[in-house]
């Protein structure tokens, strides 16, 4: 018997035949499923949220051990340590560090090879029947990119990584001078109702002698009405001390990402405002900042970024092509193809795309001289402020120790009978006045070193861990 008459052979020849483009179609289409990924719902439930977030906690586990590893196993909850509880609890620098992975998988998308594409096209011929009306066969496409544009879009992809990275720096930086901040208002806060609750005491002792006097008719009633408008005014005023004490609690506590609860019987290290620090050359500090500070770099890597798009723009005006080899089973022949294409740059040679691209790196390399400009602008800012608020404490402080030798000079009288003791309150009360002046200027001048640190990027202020 004649096999190409035969049905059932005929049925067999041509499963055969189509077996090679079926196998092909089949092992694409695997390869394509097994490398798929899979959504994995991660909801967020703001009650649940809220209550965690209510329990914060400084001797959290967890965040002891991140405190360990980072080699902080004893916190004496300073500048360092207290940066380190905001780095793990606030989310700022979990936004920039999400940011960062967000261009890293930019950089995977850009140097990915673009997928090939898989075409069926099944014809069923009605005029023939010898030996097969069927013709299918699959063709697979793959785009040969234009040059060196897949390069200069990695290149740029890593400009970008580069910049987030800067950007992580920058965010931590923030959370480090967050909580400075924080720790000086607490410091200065405490220090300010210390010295405001003696103020209170020596004006009630004050009065307390005034009425002495009064009643033994020693003095006319507005000096004791004056002394006791002083004394309401003396508590008045240690009353908002604390009050200020108590908020500057709770900014701390907003630095470092907890409730103020957590802080609740915690000793904090204030040490490092005991003292203004050393500042060192501040101008060799400047030139490293104009070059190495997070934000210039970061303008930097920015501007790189829209060099490399520019070249990926115009390494596009010349197009990729497209390579299709197929197999067809045409009427019982076996047909093997390769298509060739490329697009035709007739009506554009990708001249928008180049435009914007220069705009951007225009627009990039601005950016970069007003972060520049920027960052000399407050270092300039930062040390005439320094300057000033030097000048100023040590006349303060002058003035300070002068109260207290009149101090001194009448606590020695008033021992020697020479003198009264509302001479001696008088002259305790002016060198409390003078010590709150200087606790002023003290606080200013910190402020200023630390307006100083963020301009240069550099720590003065350093915990005693």
């Amino acid at each position: 018997m004649n096999p190409i008459s035969d049905p059932t052979s005929r049925r067999g020849h041509r499963r055969a035949m189509m077996l090679p483009g079926m196998l092909l179609a089949a092992m694409l289409l695997a390869a394509t499923l097994a490398g798929c990924a899979r959504y994995v719902p991660r909801p967020i439930d703001p009650a649940t949220a809220a209550t965690r977030l209510a329990a914060r906690r400084l001797d959290d586990p967890a965040l002891l051990r991140f405190l360990a590893a980072m080699g902080d196993a004893a916190p004496r909850w300073g500048i360092g340590t207290l940066t380190l509880v905001a780095v793990f609890e606030r989310p700022d620098l979990r936004i920039a560090v999400a940011n960062r992975e967000i261009a890293q998988g930019g950089l995977i998308a850009a140097t990915a090879l673009p997928n090939p594409t898989l075409g069926l096209s099944p014809t069923y011929n009605t005029g023939t029947s010898l030996p097969s009306p069927i013709k299918i066969g699959p063709i697979v496409d793959f785009v040969i990119g234009s040059f060196g544009a897949r390069a200069a879009d990695a290149a740029a992809a890593r400009a970008r990584i580069a910049a987030a990275r800067a950007a992580i720096r920058t965010a931590a930086w923030h959370e480090r001078a967050r909580v400075r901040d924080a720790l000086l208002a607490v410091w200065q806060a405490r220090a300010g109702a210390a010295i405001a609750d003696q103020a209170a005491r020596t004006a009630a002792a004050s009065r307390s002698v005034l009425a002495q006097r009064f009643a033994a008719g020693m003095i006319a009633a507005p000096l004791l009405t004056a002394g006791q408008i002083a004394a309401e005014q003396a508590r008045f005023a240690a009353t908002e001390a604390a009050r200020r004490a108590s908020l500057a609690m709770t900014r701390l506590a907003a630095a470092i990402g907890m409730p103020v609860a957590a802080l609740d019987g915690v000793r904090l290290d204030l040490a490092a405002f005991d003292t203004a620090p050393p500042t060192g050359d501040v101008a060799a500090l400047a030139r490293a900042a104009l070059i190495d500070r997070p934000t210039v770099r970061a303008a930097l890597e920015q501007y790189r970024a829209a060099q490399d798009r520019l070249r990926a723009a115009i390494d596009r005006q010349y197009p990729g092509f497209i390579i299709g080899p197929g197999y067809h089973y045409d009427q019982g022949d076996n047909k093997f193809l390769l298509a060739l294409s490329v697009p035709l740059p007739v009506f554009n040679q990708n001249q928008g795309p180049i435009a914007i691209a220069r705009a951007e790196r225009r627009r990039a390399a601005a950016r970069f001289d007003a972060a520049q400009q920027r960052v000399l602008a407050m270092i300039d800012r930062a040390r005439a402020d320094l300057r000033t608020s030097d000048a100023a404490l040590r006349s303060a402080d002058r003035s300070a120790a002068g109260a207290d030798r009149s101090a001194e000079a009448a606590a020695q009288a008033f021992r020697a009978g020479a003198s009264g003791r509302l001479g001696l309150l008088g002259a305790q009360q002016a060198s409390i006045v003078a010590r709150q002046e200087a606790l002023v200027a003290r606080g200013q001048d910190l402020a200023a070193i630390g307006r100083l640190e963020d301009a240069l990027h550099h720590r003065f202020f350093r915990s005693t861990t």
